[in-house]
């Protein structure tokens, strides 16, 4: 025969509180001695393992049952009762349920025999001797229950809510001590509500580290409803199979399974000598437990009572849900309505975030935050007291590596990202949204640091004790649970679960505003290329159409003045030349019309393209003219690689350096040409570049353009000056390079000052 062992793995045999965090106690191959397990092999129904005391409690050696038919353990008719039960369960993949009370065979003493399956569909008895009617009768549990759930519904807080749930259990279990414990979200522990016996010291609002109860325990502890250990003194009772298994049974939901010894030790170490705890869940997750300590001397809690604890434990975990919920009513709708009022700014602006910042309410509205922020477009907009810009950008930065969702909320920002220590005070908690997971961008919310004192049961920092086993220093559990006071610093007011869901609310509703808008601009874009398509054909028609008759005065101008000139005075001659200057002018800005709509139509072909050598051909072509003009051209030694369609850039280089040698006043005259970053742009265009987009420039030492005219420039057939000034001019030159660039996907702009120069910015994607 062979007792089940745990390999490699950390169970009983080997945890102390250095791995316990790690501890496999599912697998610990041991029970509680108050009852029998037995491990079942289907179809055959034959006993897999059993549990060593199954002589003394059953009179059977675990040896001859081993291998055997499970009726010689439980009796033929108890057998065939209990299979066809099992077979009409859907899942037994849960904690362990009562299919049967009956005497096994040879008994007279009725026995409850639960059943269910672990995860990998093992099936499980575990047999418990019925205890004779205690001192509180079934139709008595029944009454205490009814009476329970009517008060917990009353109440009006969380507080009252859990006061009185812990008073209600202790009365029907019996036990010295009923506290509710809630799991905080660092994994420590803090007791809100507690009913004992008189003369015991009070746990409630003392905090307890994570190490008390370890991640194991507590998903132990989130897949039953009820975990009982009737004497923490207890000695483990083995598993016995023929041969060693391949691996240890799989104990998860296990009523009986042995716990471990780090928390047998802590229990002793608290004057503990049973427990019985209940499990708290909300929205299926562990929120708390209710704690059951019995410090007289063992207790062993029969089903009945068991049972009425975990259909109360159910309630509760249900009806908690519905107080929290309560207590937020109010806030929540406040927020909702906050939330209304923010969409509707947001519906009024081109762009969201104006909505969201620039009227009342605003985002610090929302949750009474004191500090708040958007990320959009690579533009930090800062609200109220929120870190310096500087500082915001590398928390966007580190954001934008560590969210992998779309929401994350701390009330310990430096905890998680030191560098927010220089700024705690004023934004130790944190809520942040990303608003597109393909996108850096965020809106964030900031509360202060709120320093408190933390009463905690025994030093935090010290959870162990160390203790000398077989000669070996092994981490035990501490032993001291006196009040230690901790101040707290770098942490804030929490966040609620019901502010989570609001951020999560006002997140949807801004996608949903920015989709709307995305549509919106869509259409609006459709029905303007539909337009600008009818205006180009209508322009180029109409333009065309126009030629032959202005051909035509202005021949016939000609040719009065040739054929008829010696008959006319000066002051006709005059008029019939002016006439003539004025068609020359109108034939100019046709021509104009009709290469600024052929623009439109034409079909875009790009092609890889040395941009240094393209400015360097313009420039080669205007040397007799730089050269009279006395005009010194910068080029650099080389500029980015981008791919345009070279015949329309020269065109547009070539009308940007003509009109930086016509209008420059001064004696020596300059012209450079070079690249920029891209914090050169205006924000209004800056947020429409792409990531790799080339800036190129233009600059001159000429006569400048006042700002009021940054936008007229680039209006067709629209000239600052008189018509001959400056060399003359259509008015049209600016218009075509700016159409150009747009065909190109790019945009030009002007950052100029009368008297001191212009500088023409060109953005162009960059070569793919």
């Amino acid at each position: 025969m062979e007792t089940e062992k745990s390999g490699g793995m950390i169970t009983a045999q080997n945890v102390d509180l250095g791995n316990c965090d790690k501890e496999q106690i599912q697998f610990c191959g041991a029970i509680q001695p108050h009852g029998v397990l037995i491990a079942v092999d289907e179809p055959s129904w034959t006993v897999a393992q059993i549990s060593a005391n199954a002589d003394e409690r059953l009179g059977i050696t675990p040896e001859s049952a081993v291998g055997q038919p499970v009726e010689r353990v439980l009796g033929r008719e108890q057998t065939r009762r209990l299979r066809n039960a099992v077979a009409t369960q859907r899942t037994l993949i849960c904690p362990p349920v009562c299919l049967l009370t009956t005497p096994p065979a040879g008994r007279t003493q009725e026995w409850h025999v639960f059943v269910h399956r672990n995860d990998e569909g093992q099936l499980i008895l575990e047999l418990e001797p019925a205890a004779p009617d205690g001192p509180v009768s079934l139709q008595e549990l029944y009454t205490e229950v009814r009476a329970s759930i009517a008060e917990l519904q009353r109440t009006e807080s969380l507080q009252a809510f859990f006061d009185l749930a812990v008073s209600r259990i202790r009365r029907f279990t019996g036990y010295d001590r009923v506290l509710a414990y809630k799991f905080l979200d660092d994994s420590s522990g803090w007791v809100l509500a507690e009913d004992r016996e008189e003369g015991l010291d009070s746990y409630v609002g003392l905090h307890y580290p994570a190490t008390d109860i370890p991640e194991p325990a507590r998903r132990l502890f989130s897949k039953k409803w009820v975990s009982h250990l009737p004497d923490v003194s207890y000695e483990p009772v083995p598993l016995i199979a023929a041969k060693r298994p391949e691996k240890p049974l799989d104990l998860s939901y296990s009523l009986m399974r042995s716990v471990s010894v780090m928390y047998s030790g802590y229990l002793k170490n608290m004057g503990v000598q049973s427990t019985m705890v209940l499990t708290l869940l909300k929205n299926g997750k562990l929120w708390g437990l209710i704690s059951c300590m019995h410090h007289r001397g063992p207790k062993h809690v029969a089903y009945p009572t068991r049972v009425t604890a975990e259909v109360l434990a159910h309630l509760m975990s249900l009806t908690m849900a519905s107080k929290e919920e309560l207590e937020d009513r109010e806030y929540v709708s406040e927020m909702k309505t906050v939330q209304a009022k923010l969409v509707e700014s947001m519906l009024q602006h081109v762009n969201f975030q104006e909505g969201l910042l620039r009227h009342q309410p605003n985002l610090l509205s929302y949750f009474g935050a004191t500090g708040a922020a958007v990320f959009v477009d690579g533009h930090v907009h800062r609200l109220g007291d929120a870190p310096e810009e500087d500082r915001l950008r590398d928390l966007f930065e580190w954001l934008s590596l560590t969210m992998g969702q779309d929401q994350f909320a701390t009330d310990r920002l430096p905890s998680l990202y030191p560098p927010a220590a220089a700024y705690q005070a004023h934004a130790a908690g944190l809520l942040a949204l990303r608003l597109f997971m393909h996108k850096p961008h965020f809106i964030v919310w900031f509360r202060p640091e709120v320093e408190r004192t933390v009463d905690w049961a025994g030093d935090p920092r010290k959870p162990v004790d160390v203790s000398q086993i077989n000669g070996v220093a092994q981490l035990m559990p501490r032993t001291s649970f006196a009040l230690w006071k901790e101040s707290v610093k770098g942490v804030s007011k929490p966040w609620r679960d019901s502010e989570l869901v609001a951020a999560a609310d006002l997140r949807r509703a801004i996608v949903d505003v920015v989709l709307r808008k995305a549509e919106e601009l869509a259409r609006a874009n459709e029905e303007l290329t539909r337009s600008n398509v009818e205006l180009d054909a209508f322009a180029y028609i109409a333009s065309h159409d126009l030629k032959e008759p202005l051909r035509g005065v202005h021949n016939y101008a000609r040719f009065v003045l040739e054929d008829y000139g010696d008959k006319l005075d000066e002051e006709g001659k005059g008029k019939l030349k002016t006439m003539m200057k004025l068609t020359e002018r109108m034939d100019e800005l046709i021509d104009g019309l009709l290469h600024y709509s052929r623009l439109g139509r034409e079909e875009l072909e790009s092609e890889p393209t040395d941009l240094l050598a393209l400015v360097k051909r313009v420039a080669q072509s205007l040397t007799p003219r730089f050269q009279e003009l006395g005009v010194a051209v910068r080029l650099p030694d080389s500029l980015p690689p981008v791919s345009v369609n070279p015949v329309m850039l020269q065109e547009v280089f070539a009308n940007l350096m003509t009109n930086a040698m016509k209008y420059n006043d001064k004696p020596e005259k300059w012209i450079e040409v070079g690249s920029a970053a891209p914090d050169r742009a205006p924000e209004s265009i800056r947020r429409k570049l792409r990531d790799g987009d080339v800036i190129l420039y233009v600059k001159d030492n000429g006569i400048g353009i006042p700002k009021k005219h940054f936008d007229t420039i680039f209006q067709i057939f629209r000239r600052l000056h008189a018509r001959d000034q400056y060399g003359g001019g259509t008015g049209v030159g600016l218009t075509i390079a700016k159409k150009i660039l747009e065909r190109h996907g790019g945009y030009m702009w002007v950052d100029s000052e009368p008297g001191r120069g212009s500088t023409f910015f060109l953005s162009l994607p960059a070569q793919r």
